[in-house]
């Protein structure tokens, strides 16, 4: 595994311009992620290897489009994808993470003080973290829910011009088509440079039909 990651991290930096600052700390996270993942599953089993390929850069690639801003909220941070991918890129910015489960939530806080990060890792449901998410000037999600169900959790308490982030796979026709019945909202698709039908979504003015 060691030898795959080591791989991979080479093709990252290839494909990736960052400063040193940040592959160092992207190093350091990695290595933690893989020391942790021998205890709690932060990630799926499978995907450890390719864990630069799969998710570091996955992660980077929606930094990338994100605008500058002042605080972010990363909902369902799980082990950190794009939570702390995000917060390593812009140490200037203040990210919140949003995991509601308590040996994951150990592990960002872990990544994020041994880092030197800023932000706040909140373990707790969605539903109960409408003051983080009315002071993001950015919102973002990967894997986590359909894009009804992301709407749903954020447009209670969103101000009007934060915009959201989702990452989407191939079935992101049929979801923002399921969506669009029940909300309003302005789209910007990107589209992924890694994966062929994969796309994030920039989502604003979201409001109920």
């Amino acid at each position: 595994m060691a030898d795959a990651q080591r791989a991979g991290r080479a093709a990252f930096l290839d494909r990736f311009g960052v400063s040193r600052e940040t592959e160092e700390r992207l190093d350091r996270y990695v290595a933690l992620l893989t020391e942790w993942q021998s205890r709690i599953n932060l990630i799926a089993p499978a995907t450890l290897s390719v864990v630069w390929e799969r998710h570091i850069a996955d992660s980077l690639q929606l930094e990338q489009f994100l605008p500058p801003f002042q605080r972010c909220a990363d909902l369902g941070s799980g082990g950190g994808l794009p939570g702390l991918v995000i917060a390593i890129q812009r140490p200037g910015a203040h990210v919140d993470l949003v995991e509601s489960n308590g040996k994951k939530a150990a592990f960002l806080r872990t990544v994020m003080r041994e880092l030197g990060l800023s932000g706040a890792v909140h373990a707790e449901r969605i539903e109960a973290v409408g003051p983080v998410l009315s002071s993001a000037d950015v919102v973002t999600a990967r894997a986590l829910a359909s894009l009804s169900e992301l709407l749903a959790m954020v447009e209670p308490h969103v101000k009007p011009e934060a915009k959201c982030f989702f990452a989407k796979g191939e079935t992101h026709g049929e979801e923002i088509e399921a969506a669009s019945a029940l909300w309003r909202f302005e789209m910007v698709k990107h589209d992924s440079i890694l994966k062929d039908g994969s796309v994030v979504l920039e989502l604003g003015a979201i409001e109920r039909r």
